[in-house]
């Protein structure tokens, strides 16, 4: 008889099916030349955001996406919470260097509200 076994575990412990989604609350932080900054917590560390209406995608540090367990080309799904309730899907457009939100509706969004929390799945 074998048994039944629950979700599979990383080394840290946490569930595996859990670490599909990050979570980031952001608080707009400065402006820049095509849009702005948002400032955000991630494995302890800050680190910023960087948000345009280009409609480029989305760009994910090497670490972010091996976690999300997406590369170049994938379709995640990014929920904005705290009052703007709302999906949005979009294509990782690259892997490395700089996080970046490229979206008109996400910078809008965000940036109307002066932060907001998002929460980012594979779709």
């Amino acid at each position: 008889m074998t048994k039944a076994r629950g979700p599979k575990k990383s080394p840290s412990g946490v569930a595996a099916s859990e670490q599909t989604e990050l979570v980031f609350v952001v608080d707009v932080s400065s402006f820049t030349k095509n849009g702005f900054m948002g400032a955000t917590e991630y494995q302890g560390g800050r680190v910023e955001l960087e948000f345009d209406d280009e409609g480029e995608g989305l760009f994910l540090t090497s670490e972010m996406a091996t976690r999300l367990q997406v590369g170049k080309g994938s379709r995640v799904t990014l929920a904005l919470e705290e009052g703007l309730n709302q999906a949005v899907e979009l294509t990782v457009a690259g892997v490395g260097g700089r996080p970046r939100i490229s979206d008109p509706r996400v910078y809008y969004g965000v940036g109307r509200e002066g932060g907001a929390v998002l929460r980012l799945r594979k779709t």
